[in-house]
């Protein structure tokens, strides 16, 4: 049984329409192929960067502010750290950064408020209750200054990005297109964010999108991206969730991952039902039995599954 981690603001609203789905057929395809949508949250007072500054200091209730920093910068006060940060959201205009606020849904409630009324809206949608069957979900806000771009990777979740302010070029690339090769997705979920190689054949391929305020896309689990911003400052909100089904699909990937160290050659999921079943429960018996993070969820199995290959790669660099 794949745990679920509970946010307490999930469920408490019904549909916003904050999400809209004027392509019926398009919703159809929903984590398998990329569509655009229409949202109501162009210039919506929560994702002003005003706001969004604001909010960044709440970031440090949570441990995982230190994510936002160099190590170098940890020996800093974090008072001072509290500043930079807000800082970098302010004059994100000038000063050439991006910069990201990760589980805003939990720092404050009305972001909470926000994450439920979209996923109410997908609900809707789709007609799947997503916040009961969900094993984690939340937002993040992506900031950017003029012209940067974001380099080509994947990422476990079903996402819908939504464009909130300023413009910005989209590239994605469907699994259809066989994009990705085994170790590379095997790689990811041994916990490497940027396991995906892009290569120059793939120039060509998949779709391009172009984001402005009132339009998002959906990127289906494991569809590589990459995008590319526009002359102005861009604010786009992405929601996103994991439902158990990618979860298991991850830990067969995880197990995968270690017998291809061993040189033997992995079934693919969904190859044999059997396999399937033996990897996701050694890997749920290897996990953190009440993780308190979807990384824990999701990696602490595999973490504990790698260390001998860990251990073997420092005997053979001389290091252990």
């Amino acid at each position: 049984m794949i745990p679920r981690l509970r946010n307490p603001s999930v469920g408490r609203h019904g549909a916003s329409g904050l999400i809209q789905h004027d392509d019926a057929q398009a919703w159809e395809q929903l984590n398998e192929r990329p569509f655009a949508f229409r949202h109501g949250l162009a210039g919506h007072p929560l994702l002003s960067i005003e706001r969004l500054a604001r909010l960044s200091e709440r970031a440090f209730d949570r441990d995982h502010y230190k994510r936002y920093f160099k190590a170098a910068e940890l020996k800093l006060p974090r008072d001072t750290l509290k500043a930079r940060f807000r800082e970098s959201i302010e004059q994100i205009g000038e000063n050439g950064k991006w910069v990201a606020l990760h589980y805003i849904d939990e720092m404050d409630p009305e972001y909470g408020e926000l994450f439920d009324l979209l996923l109410a809206d997908v609900e809707e949608i789709t007609r799947r209750p997503v916040r009961s069957q969900m094993t984690w979900g939340s937002l993040s806000v992506f900031l950017s200054a003029p012209w940067l771009p974001v380099a080509y990777h994947f990422d476990h979740e079903t996402n819908f990005l939504m464009q909130v302010q300023g413009e910005k070029d989209l590239h994605l690339y469907p699994r259809e297109f066989g994009t990705l090769t085994a170790p590379e997705i095997e790689d990811f979920y041994r916990h490497n964010p940027v396991a995906g190689i892009y290569r120059d054949e793939l120039a060509d391929a998949g779709s391009a999108w172009r984001l402005v305020p009132g339009i998002g896309v959906h990127h289906p689990p494991l569809a590589p991206h990459r995008i590319q911003n526009g002359k102005d400052v861009s604010v786009s909100l992405a929601l996103y969730y994991v439902m158990p089904e990618m979860e298991e699909r991850g830990h067969v990937y995880q197990v995968n991952y270690c017998m291809r160290k061993l040189g033997l050659r992995p079934r693919a999921p969904g190859e044999s039902v059997r396999s399937d079943r033996m990897k996701i429960k050694l890997m749920r018996a290897l996990s953190t039995s009440n993780p308190r993070t979807h990384d824990e969820l999701l990696y602490s199995g595999v973490s504990r599954l790698a260390a001998p290959f860990r251990w073997a790669k420092h005997l053979r660099e001389g290091r252990a």
